[in-house]
């Protein structure tokens, strides 16, 4: 098999700039993947459990194996499009 070189230099300035604003994204995206998976803010989620009902992440737990893989596609669906979200 051939080995296919690469003309990328990790030491370049611009480089290490691309790699810098990666990083930023992807924290951004964590934080924000973070904050959504509570269920909303934490009055949202506290009156949603006061009605008796278990969050969206809740129900898939109860209904997956322990230990299962689970792939959940768009998080942020919706992210921001209400008032009060950012």
């Amino acid at each position: 098999m051939s080995v296919i070189k690469s003309k990328l230099n990790t030491r370049s300035e611009e480089y290490k700039a691309n790699a810098a604003a990666m990083s930023a994204l992807v924290a951004d995206l964590r934080e924000k993947t973070i904050a959504v998976s509570g269920g909303g803010s934490p009055e949202t989620a506290a009156k949603h459990k006061a009605r008796g009902k278990l969050l969206p992440r809740e129900r898939i737990n109860a209904l997956i194996d322990p230990g299962a893989p689970f792939l959940e596609f768009s998080a942020l669906a919706a992210y921001g499009m209400y008032s009060g979200t950012r």
